[in-house]
């Protein structure tokens, strides 16, 4: 039987790496924004491809996987 497909780190683009940390640090969009200069709504747009790129459903989803892969101490 195939396993469902894990999340995949390196298939992320680096804005995308670092917009994983800070969700795992526990930022929001808009702190996030601040921290990289960038619109909160183009966070949001990064979130929707680690959502898609990680095989996750949600932003919930996708923190708690950061942080359990450690990425919020990287």
């Amino acid at each position: 039987p195939q396993q469902a497909s894990r999340p995949d780190f390196d298939t992320l683009t680096p804005r995308e790496k670092d917009i994983l940390r800070l969700i795992a640090e526990g930022l929001s969009n808009k702190m996030i924004g601040r921290k990289l200069d960038i619109s909160d709504g183009t966070v949001k747009v990064h979130v929707k491809h680690l959502l898609k790129k990680l095989n996750l459903r949600s932003r919930v989803e996708v923190a708690v996987w950061a942080v359990e892969e450690g990425f919020h101490r990287s």
